[in-house]
C-alpha cells in the first residue's frame, strides 16, 4: 500500500501546508474518492492489468481519496478490470488503520460506480456517510462537471502531467503507486514554495 517513509512524509507535507489555507484544524472531515483507469506500456503486463469494459481501457486502475484542496491522501493501483465497490471496502479498510489524519472524517463524495455495499460498510463500522454529488456546476456536451468530485478530476489531471503517470509503466502496483506518492510530494512542496515566496515578498 505505501512505505513507512510515505506515510510519514505524506502526513508531515499536509499538516504542514494546512494552517496557510486557513483551515481550523489540519484534519479533513470531508475527502473525495474516485477512481482513474490508464493505460499500460509495454513493460507492465500480466496479472496486474486488466481490461475496464466500463471505459473500454486496457491497463491498471487508480484508486485515489483527496481532501477538498485535492491533495492526496492514500492511493492504490489494481488492474483496470476491478470492481470498484468491493475493493473500496477493502481500500479504506487499509488506509483507516495506518493513516491517523483520516480518523476525523465524516462524509465521503463518491460516483456512481460504488455500490451500496460500499456505503452501507462505511456507515455501519465507522459511521461515515457516502454521498453522490447530484449538483451539476458546468454542463457540457460530452460530460458533467459536479460539485466536489470535480476535485478529485483536478488532482487526476495533476497526477497525469508527470510523464512518469502519463500510462502505466511499472511491473509491479506497489512501484506503481509510489510515484502518485512521489508526484503529490512534489506538487505539494512546490505550493509550499511558491507561498513561502509570496508571504517574503
Amino acid at each position: 500500500m505505501g512505505s513507512r517513509w510515505h506515510l510519514t512524509a505524506g502526513q508531515y507535507l499536509f499538516e504542514r501546508e494546512q494552517p496557510g489555507t486557513g483551515r481550523k484544524k489540519a484534519w479533513p472531515s470531508v475527502v473525495i474518492l474516485d477512481t482513474q483507469s490508464v493505460k499500460n506500456a509495454a513493460t507492465a503486463t500480466g496479472t496486474t492489468v486488466g481490461f475496464d469494459a466500463g471505459k473500454l481501457v486496457k491497463g491498471r486502475k487508480r484508486r485515489v481519496l483527496t481532501d477538498t484542496l485535492g491533495h492526496v491522501l492514500a492511493s492504490r493501483v489494481l488492474p483496470a478490470d476491478t470492481v470498484d465497490g468491493p475493493a473500496a471496502i477493502a481500500f479504506w479498510d487499509e488506509v483507516a488503520a495506518v493513516r491517523e489524519l483520516l480518523g476525523q472524517v465524516q462524509v465521503i463524495f463518491v460516483d456512481n460506480s460504488f455500490n451500496d455495499v460500499f456505503r452501507e460498510h462505511l456507515a455501519q463500522h465507522y459511521g461515515i456517510r457516502v454521498e453522490k454529488p447530484t449538483h451539476v456546476l458546468v454542463e457540457k456536451t460530452n460530460c458533467c462537471i459536479h460539485a466536489w468530485r470535480w476535485i478529485v478530476e483536478r488532482t487526476f489531471a495533476w497526477l497525469s502531467a508527470n510523464r512518469r503517470l502519463s500510462k502505466e509503466y511499472d511491473r509491479g502496483l506497489h512501484h506503481a503507486n509510489a510515484w502518485i506518492a512521489l508526484a503529490n510530494i512534489r506538487r505539494v512542496l512546490k505550493f509550499c514554495y511558491l507561498k513561502q515566496l509570496l508571504t517574503i515578498a
